[in-house]
């Protein structure tokens, strides 16, 4: 199995039925104007509706389950990664839809 290295969610999108959900990194080469390493996109999964609300519910009760534990690191907002409220799009039509390349 691939194992990819991920600094953070960049954005969620919903199109159509599917969530995407870009994945970014910080870039060794790459530099914002105030010196800090730029994020960029390193990898897109895109899931249903369904699997996406499966998904946020595992992660939920993982980071519980951390809390408990205590070994939650306190959270640090990352302005290179915070993302602005997630868009949803709908296809005006089915046509559209079918017309629109996955992913």
């Amino acid at each position: 199995m691939d194992q990819i290295f991920s600094d953070g969610i960049g954005s969620i999108a919903v199109v159509g039925g599917a969530v995407r959900i870009d994945f970014m990194v910080f870039s060794p080469t790459e530099m914002e104007s105030s010196g800090q390493p730029k994020a960029v996109r390193q990898q897109r999964i895109v899931m249903t509706l369904e699997g996406f609300m499966q998904s946020a519910e595992k992660m939920r009760s993982a980071a519980q389950a951390l809390e408990k534990l205590g070994s939650r690191p306190a959270m640090q907002s990352s302005p290179q990664l915070d993302a602005p409220p997630m868009p949803i799009h709908e296809p005006k039509s089915t046509a559209a839809q079918a017309k629109r390349p996955f992913p």
